[in-house]
């Protein structure tokens, strides 16, 4: 029998932490364990996350090692000085409320995050993680090092371990760096986007192996990195749907779970979709739209223009385990992705879901895009561009079909994509 090595990860976020950003190592930590790794999960002790799951938890293998240190963020300064204090601070630049210029409190605040916390609000964690990890290798015999991010700042601390003990290290980006779809949004002057990229390309040079999620990102970072990155998809989780059964939907539910940020919202649905309830009352009575999770004040001012909100159920963030539940009890699912210059490379954890789930998928993005290159091979899926009209008869006719994905599906399984990268760290460590 081949004996168990031990591989130190690198990420901030980790159960009870909830979101996204969770589940990608979440899993990939379970089947590298069942394939003869002993993952060591180094997370912040008092992460600010934007959500709590404590249902999570009980997917972390019981007998896997989780070291954490305290980490200071300047979060809870940050919505002091904008006047939120006691708030949560949630991704993706939502706003409260639409349609105003932000305080001159907030764009200050956004200029010294920009150029002040390089690469992220995480970077005071950088040097006391590396002085704490250095001491725990010097007494743990770890055969690689794996980061991911973002928070970028994870990579600068597996950054600083490679050159100081020489392991191999793997760099797993969930999202891009520089290429972001925010990254343009963000106040930089000259010498702070100079610094990002000087960051960036120490990352891309000295790690032995680069991994992304997404076709795109493979080619953008191919450019930036002058290597071929790995591609290890997102996926999901067979365990999860072992007893999943789709419900009979009594209404003709659209369902979103997950937030909606402003380059999310699709005003072109919402639009199409009133004129279409205007017009077929039979339809209207059946019609109920659910949005679980946070949403920026544009999304719910469409609404109402569209006279959608009587349709409308807006809910609150929901455990995953709950999530999976809602996915089985609706007629659609709605999967709109950023109409942002990086939106081709977008393949966010959430389609696998949605595909697993066999219902119907209505996506809102590049037909050209690396999500519609995924979504056009599985039955029941349509992808409509940002500004199209959404054609309602034929989505209508969409959910009305029998759908199976399990064969198709097979090679976006999480436990698939794990074996990709016991194969890259096999390769590492021999």
């Amino acid at each position: 029998m081949a004996e168990r090595k031990k591989v130190l990860i690198l990420t901030y976020y980790w159960p009870p932490s909830g979101g996204t950003g969770v589940q990608r190592w979440l899993h990939f930590t379970r089947y590298l364990h069942e394939l003869g790794w002993d993952p060591i999960i180094y997370t912040p002790s008092n992460p600010e996350a934007p959500v709590q799951d404590e249902s999570l938890l009980a997917f972390v293998p019981k007998d896997i090692q989780v070291i954490q240190t305290e980490i200071w963020e300047p979060t809870q300064l940050y919505l002091k000085f904008t006047g939120n204090a006691g708030k949560q601070l949630h991704t993706g630049f939502l706003q409260e409320k639409g349609g105003k210029k932000p305080r001159l409190t907030k764009r200050l605040s956004m200029w010294l995050r920009a150029n002040l916390f390089i690469p992220d609000a995480k970077m005071a964690w950088i040097k006391p993680s590396t002085k704490f990890l250095l001491k725990f290798l010097q007494e743990q015999e770890v055969a690689a090092i794996i980061s991911t991010g973002p928070p970028h700042s994870l990579h600068l601390i597996a950054r600083n371990l490679k050159a100081k003990t020489k392991l191999p290290w793997i760099a797993d980006f969930r999202d891009p760096w520089t290429q972001i779809d925010w990254f343009e949004q963000l106040p930089l002057t000259s010498w702070g986007l100079r610094w990002h990229q000087k960051l960036e390309q120490s990352v891309l040079k000295q790690a032995d192996a680069l991994v992304v999620v997404s076709r795109d990102m493979q080619t953008q970072m191919t450019q930036l990195a002058g290597r071929v990155p790995q591609l290890i998809s997102n996926g999901f989780a067979p365990e999860d749907f072992q007893h999943f059964e789709k419900q009979t939907d009594p209404h003709f539910t659209i369902l979103h779970t997950g937030s909606i940020n402003k380059d999310r919202n699709p005003g072109a649905l919402w639009k199409s979709l009133g004129l279409y309830v205007q017009e077929h009352p039979e339809f209207a009575q059946k019609l109920k739209i659910r949005l679980i999770g946070a949403l920026d004040a544009c999304v719910q001012e469409d609404l109402q223009a569209n006279g959608l909100l009587p349709y409308t159920h807006f809910e609150n963030f929901v455990p995953h385990e709950q999530v999976l539940e809602e996915l089985s009890a609706c007629s659609l699912l709605l999967l709109p992705l950023n109409n942002v210059k990086s939106q081709k490379g977008i393949v966010t954890g959430k389609l696998f879901e949605y595909l697993a789930s066999e219902q119907a998928i209505l996506a809102i993005g590049p037909q050209d895009g690396d999500a519609a290159a995924i979504l056009s091979k599985q039955a029941g899926t349509m992808v409509i561009n940002f500004d199209t009209d959404v054609p309602w008869p034929a989505v209508i006719e969409l959910t009305s079909q029998q759908i199976s994905r399990k064969d198709t599906l097979l090679p976006y399984s999480r436990k698939e994509l794990a074996k990709e990268m016991h194969e890259l760290l096999l390769q590492l460590t021999k």
